[in-house]
């Protein structure tokens, strides 16, 4: 694994052990996965890669395409621009909403869903998520191209 940046570290510092273990299980399972995908701590958070988008408001920005978050109730894993209900089924020990993943435990996490996770957010790595002229509304793809 490459080394993590001192900001990561100072991010994940204060989690008790239990919870470190379960970020730092997540963080090099993703590394691992995709070691193009840039790490940093985005709003807070483990982030990887990143995306830019455009909604059918013209409202426009930048955002990760894959983040892990601390959280009082558990870990939350964010999945830009992916609709996580598919994976529900197959990850009963945790939440889905509406693209984040929430988990007690990493093991919570389907090595499996995580690759197809993971695979996503590669896809979108870089990319230009553009929704502008369409309905843009639940099941509506946006147009993708080059950042």
């Amino acid at each position: 694994m490459s080394q993590r940046p001192q900001a990561l570290d100072a991010l994940l510092a204060p989690l008790d052990p239990a919870r470190r273990a379960d970020m730092d299980h997540l963080d090099e399972a993703v590394q691992r996965l995709a070691p193009d995908l840039a790490r940093s701590d985005a709003n807070g958070m483990v982030s990887f890669g990143h995306c830019r988008y455009t909604y059918a408001s013209g409202r426009s920005g930048e955002t990760p395409s894959l983040s892990i978050a601390s959280r009082a109730a558990g870990i939350s894993v964010y999945v830009s621009f992916a609709r996580v209900e598919r994976w529900a089924a197959r990850l009963p020990k945790a939440d889905c909403g509406k693209g984040c993943i929430r988990l007690k435990h990493a093991a919570d996490l389907d090595a499996s869903v995580l690759e197809e996770i993971v695979a996503h957010a590669r896809r979108i790595n870089g990319k230009h998520l553009d929704w502008t002229g369409l309905a843009q509304r639940e099941g509506v793809d946006p147009k993708v191209s080059a950042a």
